[in-house]
């Protein structure tokens, strides 16, 4: 419970301090801008340590958090000039205790299954705990001694900013985290829905505006109705019983065929507890979406407003930079958002004029200049791993497309239909439907196009689809429950017989939080839950964690390299330093090879590593050790398992054993035990 205060404590603070910049973002809109602060402050305050850090100018492990709250306030104080934007103290504690019991959920989901452990946690974990040790970004690859991470891991130092703040265990805040993400998805997404309804009734944008929160963090797609509570009616071909993560892995799978995609969701993201940069940029994600549909949606309504202000070019410019930082994708999704937003204001009588167009360009261009301008030290360290736009060659089967995204085509094609029909001069109409073509367009892009990665064979679209439906699931689900509210706003019979029509198939994707979290009650009613992600080192390699224990505890400025057992992807290989964020000389292959581009170096380390347990004379470890500047040596259960054969005695007489745990041991290398008595061949 503590860990679970102390970051609310941490964000009620950044939140606070952001309140006068979201003020001037969202005028007049207390709610909104109370809410939105707490993300955008959060991002500042990561954003400020971050980018000083990357000059060299501050150490982000040792400053990084008082330099972030001290940019923050700085930026606030600057923007509370001359206006009045701090809410009353009791609309705070009202909206307080709002989030802070959906926050209070999330946690909860997570703690039912704490372990930080299988799927891809190693590396996100690994990524957390290099940010929060680092010196300057870009952070060191914990699974690549002597290089920097080459990936979009700004979410990863942000979640080390927000953990550093709040002064909890990094295992727990990894957890909490998850449930930190869950909370702003789901304010966002009643924030969008309750500005979008403003036509209809209080309690009918109310209801609506927490059925958005809930259907965007925990429904699942219409697979998961068919082949769940209608599993009976399903041609599954698995011959058992669903599963979760079929949802996921249907097309392709299910009946099995050379061309096999994911499709995930944000509900499925939170229950496996990945803490990854789909994930992780989420919020910055919607509250692009936010601003964009607001901008639409006044500059529909009102044909005399100024169009988009110097404060949401500057909030987009920002959120866009941290997107391509944090999960690129979303910065080409949010993108087409944008186009899409100025194609909606140009296509409106009187507005389709070569003058307006050239406005709205130059807005969009000073947004795209600000983005790259901010992301510029991040861009110009970050070597790009996809590289082509090839033609699809496979396609979704339509049958296959209608299963999966069900319950929101139809809603999605009623609201681009009433564009022409009978909603031309509707601006939430027309607001919504901008949602429902950027979804559709999510959807249909995969089965055009792939971005060529390493990944080839059955699975050539699979991380474009996988990228691009994760995105598409909720914006389609809030464009469906704004139809459904303005359906109801019209009132009569008849449309509301449609709302209903249209509800039922949305809100059955609820049954996916039986699916993930049947087990909720049991755990609550026998106090089960725990934030403790370190749990299953404690089970299955109980002889480890001393090894562990130590790496965590060394300082930052410390100077230490580590070697330990490489493997496959989701082995437990690279687990000390992933749970650690001390490098090692080699972790995860695969994933290092997506990464580097460059297999042939990851079977060079991958051949090194193994060569060095297996070395039967001082001289070949030593030459390994002096290579990588590797200054101690894990003997654990792991190695112990990959290597039945090593020879301890040999890696105890190449140092000091600092660690005795069983048949666990931590060796500190001293380079006057070779042969030779020095280094020689030291990598940098």
């Amino acid at each position: 419970m503590e860990s679970l205060v102390a970051m609310w404590l941490a964000i009620l603070v950044t939140g606070l301090l952001a309140v006068p910049i979201t003020g001037r973002l969202f005028p007049g809109e207390t709610a909104t801008h109370y809410f939105t602060g707490k993300i955008l402050g959060w991002l500042i305050c990561t954003y400020m340590a971050w980018l000083l850090s990357a000059f060299k100018l501050i150490s982000f492990e040792r400053s990084g958090v008082v330099v972030g709250l001290a940019s923050l306030a700085a930026i606030s104080a600057l923007c509370s000039l001359g206006s009045k934007t701090m809410p009353r103290l009791r609309d705070i504690l009202r909206w307080e205790m709002v989030f802070f019991l959906v926050y209070f959920a999330g946690v909860t989901l997570r703690a039912e299954n704490p372990d930080i452990r299988n799927l891809e946690k190693f590396m996100d974990f690994g990524f957390v705990n290099a940010a929060s040790r680092a010196d300057y970004m870009p952070p060191p690859d914990p699974w690549w001694a002597g290089e920097p991470i080459n990936y979009y891991y700004f979410g990863h130092v942000a979640a080390a900013w927000l953990t550093k703040l709040s002064g909890v265990p990094s295992d727990h805040g990894y957890n909490l985290m998850i449930g930190v993400l869950f909370a702003f998805t789901a304010i966002m997404a009643f924030c969008i829905v309750r500005d979008g309804l403003r036509p209809a009734k209080p309690a009918i944008s109310m209801a609506l505006a927490v059925s958005a929160a809930a259907l965007v963090t925990l429904g699942g797609n219409f697979h998961s109705v068919l082949y769940g509570p209608l599993h009976g009616l399903s041609p599954t071909t698995l011959g058992r019983e669903f599963r979760f993560p079929d949802s996921t892995r249907y097309v392709g799978f299910d009946p099995p065929t050379t061309d096999k995609v994911f499709t995930e969701m944000p509900a499925y993201g939170f229950t496996v507890g990945d803490l990854h940069a789909h994930l992780l940029n989420l919020p910055a994600g919607l509250l692009i979406l936010l601003i964009l549909f607001r901008l639409v949606g006044r500059r529909l309504a009102d044909r005399s407003s100024a169009g988009a202000s110097p404060a949401e070019i500057l909030a987009l410019g920002f959120l866009f930079a941290v997107s391509a930082m944090t999960n690129s994708w979303d910065a080409v999704s949010y993108g087409m958002l944008m186009g899409l937003a100025g194609l909606f204001i140009w296509l409106q009588p009187s507005q389709v004029d070569a003058k307006s167009l050239t406005w709205l360009v130059l807005r969009g261009v000073a947004v795209i200049a600000i983005a790259c301008l901010l992301a510029s030290p991040f861009l110009a360290a970050f070597k790009p791993f996809a590289s082509n736009l090839r033609l699809a060659k496979a396609h979704t089967p339509i049958w296959q497309l209608a299963i999966v995204y069900g319950h929101v085509a139809v809603p999605c094609l009623v609201l681009l239909t009433g564009l022409f029909l009978w909603a031309r001069d509707d601006a939430a109409w027309k607001s919504a439907a901008m949602l429902a073509a950027l979804a559709l367009l999510l959807v249909a892009l995969p089965e055009l196009v792939y971005v060529e990665d390493i990944y080839g064979g059955e699975y050539v679209r699979a991380n474009t689809m996988f990228k691009f439906s994760f995105a598409a699931q909720p914006v389609a689900m809030l464009a469906s429950v704004l139809l459904i509210g303005l359906l109801l706003s019209r009132g009569g019979l008849k449309t509301g017989a449609s709302a209903a029509v249209l509800a039922i198939p949305l809100f059955a994707t609820l049954s996916y939080f039986w699916a993930t979290h049947a087990g909720i009650g049991k755990a609550l009613a026998s106090n089960a839950l725990t934030l403790d992600g370190l749990g299953s080192i404690d089970r299955d390699r109980a002889a480890d964690r001393p090894l562990l224990d130590w790496l965590r505890a060394q300082g930052a400025g410390q100077r230490i390299l580590l070697v330990e057992a490489s493997g496959d992807s989701y082995t437990d290989a690279g687990r000390l330093s992933a749970m650690s964020g001390v490098p090692t000389v080699m972790g995860w292959q695969n994933h290092e090879w997506l990464w580097r581009g460059d297999y042939g170096a990851t079977v060079i380390r991958a051949e090194e590593v193994a060569s060095f347990y297996s070395s039967k004379t001082p001289a070949n470890a030593c030459r390994i050790l002096t290579k990588y500047g590797i200054t101690h040596i894990a003997i654990g259960t792991v190695e112990r398992e990959k290597y039945a054969a090593l020879d301890e005695s040999l890696f105890r007489g190449l140092g000091t054993v600092i660690v005795n745990s069983g048949p666990s041991i931590l060796v500190r290398f001293d380079a006057s035990t070779c042969p030779n008595g020095k280094s020689t061949d030291r990598m940098d």
